[in-house]
């Protein structure tokens, strides 16, 4: 249960952050704000502060800011119409805000309409800067020890599958005494696939003692997605799926700064040749991930500490924006790139077309989850 809570409250933190985005600049562009809601499906929470109602939803899986005039259709709404298209009826708050259709979201200019879609991607980058300084602020920076011994096992790879765990020490590989991480990897990348004998020193964990074991294990060099990560698309060494260890190193707030700044930017980078690298096949799509994933490894994060629940804050607020800014209809990046293409052509798309558009769009985004979903299940 405390796993779930804390998976639940990264979850809202980051659909907050994504929402209040859209909201202040909405507010500050003075437009009318009829809902602000985190979560979907029945309300579990709702009050009316102001003109706005705020909401909390039961299904914790988005959120969402509905302004005045959202809706292309409002615009062949009167605007003292007490009814909406679909037959419902208008608040009398929302009645009174309708009446001024300068607080339409539509009927503001390019840029505002713009700025106000732009900014829950925005708030995402902003807050994984502010949350990736603070961590290394508060715990220093990582710095990679030449040792062998193993720092994390990446999932899915050779490492994982024959049993190797973090913290495990490589004594000897096919005989061949180890002292370094760098020996160790060439050992491993001149192997060229072929089986190997490691020898490993495990430490001593709560209810178990030290053991030296033997383990048998294969490299691969089916890793597209880690030479993305790395930059070297054109090379593809052959690796067990390991990180070497790593201990803690302080820094003042300047460098927090930079160090927290350069670390998004190369979460973002990272993310983008991701989706570049499977638009191209260059990576497998059993890496799309959905909410199992999400829940998963939040709760695994806490079990390791704030730091890791930070961590992986920063890395999901990235994805959360970057995946937002696609230019799919409904998403966040198709709205901007209808505004534009409203603005180069001087009108906006016909009804029709917007609507063909974003059922299009619904249906994408319907498709991505189920398979990831699927994905998600596969792991488990």
């Amino acid at each position: 249960m405390l796993d779930f809570l804390v998976a639940l409250a990264v979850l809202g933190i980051l659909i907050f952050v994504h929402e209040l985005g859209h909201f202040l600049l909405a507010k500050w562009n003075g437009i009318g704000v009829v809902e602000f809601s985190i979560g979907f499906g029945r309300k579990i929470f709702s009050r009316r502060i102001g003109e706005t109602q705020y909401s909390i939803g039961l299904i914790p899986l988005g959120g969402y800011v509905r302004m005045l005039g959202d809706d292309p259709r409002d615009l062949t709404v009167a605007p003292g119409a007490e009814v909406a298209l679909d037959g419902t009826q208008y608040s009398q708050d929302e009645l009174a805000m309708r009446k001024d259709r300068s607080r339409w979201f539509l009927a503001k200019g390019y840029w505002p309409k713009f700025s106000v879609v732009l900014a829950g991607p925005a708030f995402n980058i902003l807050f994984a800067i502010i949350a990736s300084c603070s961590s290394f602020y508060a715990y220093g920076r990582l710095k990679t020890l030449d040792v062998p011994v193993i720092g994390d096992v990446l999932p899915g790879y050779p490492a994982e599958k024959a049993g190797l765990k973090p913290k495990d020490r490589v004594v000897t590989i096919d005989g061949k005494q180890v002292a370094t991480w760098k020996e160790m990897a060439e050992l491993i990348s001149a192997s060229q696939g072929q089986e190997m004998l490691i020898k490993v020193s495990r430490p001593a964990t709560e209810g178990a003692n030290p053991q030296d074991l033997e383990i048998m294990l294969s490299g691969t060099n089916d890793t597209a997605d880690l030479a993305v990560v790395e930059g070297n698309l054109g090379k593809r060494p052959f690796k067990v799926g390991i990180v070497p260890d790593s201990e803690r190193a302080e820094v003042g707030l300047l460098d927090a700064i930079g160090y927290g700044s350069m670390h998004v930017l190369f979460l973002c980078r990272v993310t983008v040749d991701g989706l570049l690298g499977m638009v191209q096949g260059l990576i497998s799509p059993k890496h799309i991930s959905g909410p199992i994933f999400i829940f998963k490894e939040a709760a695994r994060s806490a079990n390791r500490g704030l730091e890791h629940v930070l961590e992986f804050m920063v890395f999901l607020s990235v994805s959360l924006a970057i995946l937002n800014l696609l230019p799919i209809p409904i998403l966040d990046g198709g709205h901007l790139m209808f505004f534009t293409i409203e603005a180069l052509r001087g009108a906006p798309l016909s009804l029709r077309v917007q609507e063909l558009a974003n059922q299009v769009g619904m249906l994408i985004l319907f498709a991505l989850m189920i398979f990831a979903f699927g994905n998600d299940l596969l792991k488990l």
